[in-house]
């Protein structure tokens, strides 16, 4: 990670941009080419969004060639900034910053309840600096949300009613989480887990023929526990047990009751699940394929076995028809398999 370092940036500072970031002013300009060596013109600080911008020239003044803008962000990120040892103990976006396309988890300063899981991405965007010119393209670096909800300027982290701190999202050191944090973490961590071993199932579905049934089951492992992190009450609840895995890691042993209790609501808004419906054999094709993946999904996880896990299963919980177990186990085996 980066620790921002107190260097003040002036008129004619000289910059180079990396690789990637010039690339991505080539897409964003349609360009052919563009100068990698800058120099900062003029800084300019806009009202609206109390963000600063650093419009930078190339270094060899070319005819036709523009003008871009860098944040605040972008600029301490580029020439501000430290390289340090990580840490994962919640640090100021003032302060620290992650580097590019690292995961975080963002927690609100004022309500640890508001976490955002996200990409720390480099962005291009158009801004207006002043009336009557056309707009400029800008680096800026934003949240992009992993859980399909948008994006947002890191300066808004930074300040005001929206003050965060920043944490590793996979970083194996959960002792500063929150249990509330480490409930996304470990949801976010199982989808990819579940996408892994439903894109495996649709694999042998489509050599089947089953070209629909594959299709399906992939768009189901895109939303797979979506309510674990979407829905505030079904977070609180199952935030309360995310600590409690014994059932997740061992067959034989039965959910207690704060762990049923806690559970319900996920039950509820997840059809894979056979607790979801009145009797198990409601459920279609696509609940009990999902379900496969996502019991082969933890035993992934956490390097249990599986085939022994779904049967033990069978005998202990859910008692599922024979004709229907057939079925079950048939998926069960294909995820177990080689291929």
């Amino acid at each position: 990670m980066l620790k921002i370092v107190n260097r003040k940036i002036t008129v004619g500072q000289r910059i180079i941009l990396p690789e990637e970031w010039h690339e991505k002013i080539i897409k964003a300009g349609n360009l052919k080419n563009y100068p990698y060596a800058l120099v900062v013109e003029e800084i300019v600080k806009k009202k609206s969004n109390k963000e600063t911008y650093f419009l930078c020239r190339p270094e060899k003044k070319e005819k036709k060639v523009s003008s871009i803008a860098l944040t605040e962000v972008v600029m301490k990120y580029l020439i501000s900034s430290q390289e340090v040892p990580d840490q994962n103990i919640g640090l100021s976006f003032k302060e620290f910053l992650p580097l590019e396309n690292t995961y975080v988890l963002v927690t609100s300063v004022r309500n640890p309840s508001e976490v955002v899981p996200g990409i720390f991405k480099l962005e291009t965007e158009m801004v207006q600096l002043s009336e009557g010119k056309k707009g400029t393209i800008c680096l800026n670096f934003k949240i992009d949300y992993i859980n399909g909800s948008g994006f947002s300027s890191v300066k808004l982290y930074c300040d005001g009613n929206k003050k965060s701190t920043w944490k590793f999202l996979y970083n194996k050191d959960v002792s500063c989480m929150t249990e509330y944090e480490q409930m996304f973490q470990d949801t976010i961590i199982h989808k990819m887990y579940v996408e892994k071993s439903c894109n495996k199932l649709a694999s042998y579905l489509e050599n089947e023929g089953a070209l629909e049934h594959a299709r399906m089951l992939r768009e189901r492992a895109k939303t797979h526990d979506n309510s674990k992190i979407g829905c505030q009450d079904e977070l609180n609840a199952l935030s309360r047990i995310i600590n409690d895995k014994s059932s997740l890691m061992d067959s034989s042993k039965y959910l207690s009751p704060i762990q049923q209790d806690s559970i319900k609501l996920h039950w509820k808004h997840n059809p894979h699940h056979p607790e979801h419906f009145k009797t198990p054999m409601d459920m279609s094709k696509l609940d009990i394929m999902e379900m496969c993946c996502d019991w082969h999904a933890r035993s992934s996880q956490y390097g249990t076995e599986f085939l022994s896990f779904v049967k033990e299963r069978q005998e202990d919980r859910f008692h599922f028809p024979e004709w229907m177990f057939s079925e079950i186990w048939h998926y069960c085996k294909v995820l177990a398999s080689e291929i």
